[in-house]
């Protein structure tokens, strides 16, 4: 880490010697400040690219970037595994024909992030809840992904995947849950337990952990 943070003060110093060996060898005073000029330019141009790169900045700087020990610019692939599998597993809920609109419009806070969800859609297949995410500062935004555990009064087991659709700025990103199969006619109370909102990709959000219940009537 410490050559990382000592990078630039070699490459000034390397340039200097560049353009100290070239007045040497005869090809004059405006080489070697053009070469230098140019150099420098680079040099700059690089830096300000390291500058502007979230994942650098969230990495701990140079070393980091470019690999260093303690690196995580790679995603983390078993929650983005786990994610996909169970994505794949209710991919065709909206297939599935509309049953009935439940209009909710309940509210649960918890870890400085408040909640809302809006509606719950039965579908032939299975289910679809949209709720929006809300956080004020210092807390970030949430991540896209949500750790969710949907379950009913008769013991049905189901499956269920919840990731980000949209939002209308830093503090306010809209969810949809799916969940599968379709809660059985002698269900009466359904939950949707949110335990996390997740990103995998390094710099983007912050994890945030709940929980947050709902209990929807059906």
């Amino acid at each position: 880490m410490a050559m990382a943070r000592r990078a630039p003060t070699f490459v000034l110093l390397g340039l200097v010697l560049l353009a100290a060996a070239l007045l040497i060898a005869g090809y004059g005073l405006p080489v070697g400040v053009g070469v230098i000029a140019g150099l420098l330019l680079g040099l700059a141009v690089f830096l300000a690219f390291l500058a502007m790169n979230p994942r650098t900045r969230s990495n701990g700087g140079f070393g980091t970037w470019s690999g260093g020990a303690g690196s995580t610019i790679e995603p983390a692939m078993a929650p983005l595994e786990r994610h996909v599998r169970d994505s794949m597993r209710v991919v065709g809920v909206d297939d599935g024909a509309l049953r009935r609109v439940i209009a909710l419009g309940a509210v649960v806070e918890s870890g400085g992030v408040r909640v809302e969800l809006i509606a719950l859609e039965i579908r032939e297949d299975g289910g679809v809840a949209t709720l929006v995410a809300h956080t004020r500062p210092p807390v970030g935004s949430v991540g896209q992904f949500i750790d969710v555990a949907v379950s009913d009064d008769g013991g049905t087991a189901y499956v269920a995947s919840g990731q980000g659709s949209g939002g209308s700025g830093p503090g306010t990103s809209r969810h949809e849950i799916r969940f599968a199969p379709a809660p059985p006619e002698t269900a009466r109370t359904l939950l949707l337990g949110i335990e996390a909102f997740t990103d995998p990709f390094p710099g983007r959000a912050v994890e945030q952990h709940g929980p947050w219940e709902f209990r929807v009537g059906l």
